[in-house]
């Protein structure tokens, strides 16, 4: 009697651990099912996607990216180097394992126990990251177009309107550049102090005045290592939907900070797709009370201009459009170039293609081309103010 209670509980604690065994193997596997359905269904179902924007989403920014910000670094860098750290303390304490006889016998004895755990633990973590990605991010990419919240439509432009649209930020430029500070060699001086809070003003009164982005904004986070992390790869920022931050190159020119922060909390808001984001990027620094905001705007938006007209016009005619800039902007892009060219290499080109592909997987079929598509979206914004001949 007793025997038989023993052999009982015997096979019921290892039901037990079959069941917990078999569960820790589905998991994985039932969050990227999860995942993958996600992802596909907003690909399909631009409705969906922007319901969720609209009910769902906004709850992550106003808790997670709340929570996030408190802290005055990027938590993602840290759990970044964190990670990396680990790896390394990791790779480092195997190594030192099997110098010895012991550590290597142990590994033998172990080695299918230790695969096996870490397979799980892997495809866990892999199948968890991309379930937060799809919700803080992949879904959004499908949504309605920050246009509709403008009331402009997106049409074909002539060249006509084209050269119009880079006569009005000419103007605009000759309006601005003398009012900005300036360093010893005439390139221009970003005021940092109150930087996040002009930058979350400007976008809070943008939502005031078109709606469709919400009404928080955490604090953007400048990297530690911009330089060696974002510099060497071409990047001026980044949105985290792991940590809800929107991350900045703190070392790139100072003329391309405050629009490249607004372009990362538009991704905060919600707007995934590039060329929306520097849309709103655009108005809402254009519209800023600080006037290195203005002069941001109206430089980024030169440059998407020019690089437009550069495959429309003769050679000779865009060096005569080129000559039109005011001093200031040629002494700030001549400064700009200088400064990435000299991080060009294999690792800008490597973080080029895949941020190429990274977008075209997201729909986006321009891939990194369809920053520049910001300019229709200019176009048509100036063209609804009746701007154009």
């Amino acid at each position: 009697m007793i025997k038989h209670m023993l052999n009982r509980d015997t096979r019921e604690a290892h039901c037990l651990r079959c069941r917990r065994s078999v569960m820790r193997w589905i998991f994985g596997p039932f969050i990227l099912i999860v995942s993958l359905l996600l992802w596909f269904f907003s690909h399909r179902s631009q409705d969906f996607a922007t319901w969720y924007a609209a009910f769902v989403y906004p709850i992550f920014p106003a808790t997670i990216g709340r929570f996030w910000g408190i802290f005055p670094f990027s938590v993602f860098e840290a759990l970044l180097i964190l990670t990396v750290l680990s790896v390394h303390i990791a790779v480092l304490l195997i190594i030192l394992s099997l110098c010895s006889s012991k550590g290597r016998e142990r590994l033998r004895v172990n080695i299918k126990t230790y695969a096996t755990r870490t397979l799980r633990y892997l495809i866990n973590a892999i199948s968890m990251i991309l379930l937060v990605f799809v919700l803080g991010a992949g879904i959004n990419y499908n949504r309605e177009s920050y246009a509709y919240h403008t009331g402009i439509t997106v049409q074909d432009s002539s060249l006509d309107e084209l050269l119009q649209l880079y006569m009005i930020f000419i103007e605009r430029a000759e309006i601005i550049a003398p009012q900005i500070e300036t360093d010893m060699n005439g390139h221009f001086l970003l005021r940092r102090d109150g930087l996040y809070y002009d930058a979350r003003k400007s976008m809070i009164e943008l939502n005031n005045l078109y709606g469709g982005l919400g009404n928080y904004f955490p604090r953007a986070k400048g990297l530690f290592l911009s330089r060696v992390l974002l510099s060497n790869l071409n990047i001026g920022g980044f949105f985290s939907p792991w940590t809800m931050e929107a991350n900045y190159n703190t070392d790139m020119p100072g003329q391309s900070i405050p629009f490249v922060i607004n372009h990362e909390l538009a991704h905060v808001s919600g707007h995934m797709r590039e060329d929306e984001a520097n849309f709103i990027a655009y108005l809402a620094s254009r519209n800023s009370e600080n006037i290195d905001f203005n002069y941001s705007a109206v430089y980024v938006a030169i440059s998407y201009t020019l690089n437009a007209l550069r495959g429309s016009v003769s050679p000779e005619q865009y060096n005569e459009l080129f000559s039109m800039l005011p001093e200031q902007l040629r002494r700030d892009f001549a400064a700009a170039h200088a400064y990435w060219q000299a991080f060009q290499g294999p690792a800008a080109d490597l973080s080029v293609r895949v941020n190429d592909a990274y977008l075209r997987i997201n729909q986006q079929e321009d891939g990194v081309q369809s920053y520049g598509r910001m300019v229709d979206l200019l176009l048509a914004y100036y063209r609804a103010q009746n701007k154009f001949n």
